[in-house]
């Protein structure tokens, strides 16, 4: 499958260290996941993406971009190409307007159903759909979650990890509803930031997440355990988020405000 990567911190921060230099850095998980890379992080003048094809091991590209990243949030992800061909439209983070997604896993039967990729597209809203770009279940997964979201009423103060928690679990249960058979389960590790949150669910993969150190800490979450420190274990169909002030909220994916 894949392997995703983030962090969250009160002021810009870098990541070479977990994505290239600390024990299972990013770059060497991409030794079992080769098929492209991409990091993403937020700047004043917006959304920067760097990504490529070429394993992350052996792209010095991988290597300049994780040193030119910084931010309060930074999202990456390395390939193992399940659904589609190795490209950039293909290669995560995905990105609308100031939304970024990483998937890790697969939509069950998407590649050999045009049944279910015809039925996950239409529960796209019809605004979003022409906005795709590349030809994976994964960055359909974002454009459902994103209406999913939209369909929400936003607080006064912005979205709240609540949204985000509502319309993962959403995404989730509609993306199992259609594709999901006995023996045949779809796997959905989804990542996801505006800038200000940073949320992640987990059903059908491992991930784990680090909570900030003290004032001035970092928040990670990853498919692996990156460098030293307590990481917790995600459970199955569990959620983990953070917001702009490093409060984190971990806990069932389902909640009282969820409904599939």
């Amino acid at each position: 499958m894949c392997r995703l990567f983030a962090q969250r911190a009160l002021l810009p921060s870098r990541a070479i260290e977990p994505l290239c230099r600390a024990r299972n850095a990013l770059r060497f998980q991409s030794h079992q996941h080769p098929h492209g890379w991409g990091i993403a992080w937020y700047t004043s003048s917006g959304i920067r993406v760097r990504k490529g094809v070429l394993p992350a091991h052996e792209d010095a590209a991988f290597l300049g971009a994780a040193r030119l990243a910084r931010s309060a949030v930074i999202l990456a992800h390395v390939r193992d190409a399940s659904v589609g061909e190795v490209s950039p439209a293909n290669t995560h983070p995905f990105v609308n307007g100031h939304w970024t997604f990483c998937h890790n896993g697969t939509v069950a039967r998407y590649k050999r159903s045009a049944a279910v990729r015809e039925a996950v597209e239409a529960e796209i809203d019809a605004g979003l759909r022409p906005q795709l770009r590349g030809e994976t279940d994964s960055e359909r997964c974002l454009y459902l979650f994103l209406t999913r979201l939209l369909a929400r009423r936003r607080d006064a103060a912005g979205w709240l990890l609540d949204d985000l928690r509502a319309a993962l679990q959403e995404t989730s249960a509609i993306v199992r509803r259609i594709a999901d058979r006995p023996g045949k389960e779809s796997s959905l590790n989804f990542l996801v930031s505006d800038g200000r949150l940073l949320a992640a669910c987990r059903r059908g993969r491992p991930l784990w997440f680090h909570r900030p150190d003290g004032p001035g800490g970092l928040f990670r979450v990853a498919s692996e355990r990156v460098g030293s420190g307590d990481w917790e274990e995600v459970p199955e169909d569990g959620f983990v988020g953070v917001d702009d002030r490093l409060r984190v909220s971990a806990g069932e994916l389902s909640s009282s405000r969820s409904a599939a």
